[in-house]
């Protein structure tokens, strides 16, 4: 493996049983033989990530972006195809990684135990964590009583001073406010200098255009495209403007394509 690739996923495919009734989840338990209905999230995805490199991950809602993020993150496993990550990874997404009983303090340590730092580093780290999120006295409130904006901050600063080598925000950065989107994103330019790599997961379509250097698209699962930004964005906007006024039953039977578009 090219020792400058960070990210390679090959072929990977990821299915999901889709049980309409308790009977039905408890058949496929007992009968090996009885096959129920599935969801294709993802199929066959070949995706080449080099390190250092910050890659936006776009695509309608249900195209598989979280899903393939989770999978790169280790959160959960390919049904089929192989994928090999190279170096330390951070998931920030906003119902990812918290704890709702804890206070904001404690799932500092929390999270940062379970990733396997030692105390030493957590002390060294957790005040620089906290003025970064700025959430003021809710830090040693529970985080149930945090709004998804301070969920997102906290997320976000944590993931960051773990120093990780490949960092995946999974929308996590809609639902903060613009100054601390901003923050944020002079954060991600500074990994961006320190040769880390980003994988931006995003319905921003401009944020993707102005921070990344390459952009995949990704539609019930498949890719449609990847490459650089400009030459990704242009045709998926062109294809939402039209996807939005298309009927039910044509968008089911619609495929696009850079070229079709």
């Amino acid at each position: 493996m090219n020792s400058e690739i960070a990210i390679k996923c090959s072929c990977v495919s990821k299915q999901y049983n889709i049980y309409h009734s308790d009977g039905e989840r408890l058949r496929s338990l007992l009968f090996k033989n009885y096959k129920p209905e599935t969801f294709n999230a993802l199929s066959d995805v070949n995706l080449t990530v080099n390190q250092g490199e910050i890659v936006g991950i776009l695509g309608l809602n249900g195209s598989g972006k979280s899903t393939l993020a989770n999978i790169i993150a280790d959160i959960t496993y390919p049904t089929s195809g192989n994928v090999f990550v190279s170096g330390k990874v951070s998931l920030l997404a906003v119902n990812v990684g918290l704890d709702e009983y804890m206070t904001g303090r404690q799932n500092i340590w929390y999270k940062c135990i379970l990733l396997g730092y030692d105390k030493e580093y957590i002390t060294r780290i957790e005040q620089d964590v906290i003025d970064f999120a700025d959430v003021g006295i809710f830090i040693d409130q529970q985080v149930r009583t945090y709004s998804s904006g301070m969920r997102s901050r906290l997320g976000f600063s944590i993931s960051v001073h773990l120093n990780p080598e490949i960092l995946i925000i999974d929308e996590a950065l809609s639902v903060g406010d613009s100054s601390f989107a901003e923050k944020s994103l002079a954060k991600m330019y500074e990994f961006k200098e320190r040769k880390k790599t980003i994988l931006f997961v995003s319905h921003a379509i401009s944020e993707v255009e102005r921070f990344c250097d390459k952009a995949l698209w990704l539609h019930k699962g498949r890719v449609v495209g990847f490459g650089l930004p400009l030459d990704i964005s242009l045709p998926l906007r062109a294809f939402s403007a039209k996807y939005s006024s298309m009927k039910k039953e044509d968008r089911e039977n619609y495929v696009p394509s850079l070229i079709q578009i």
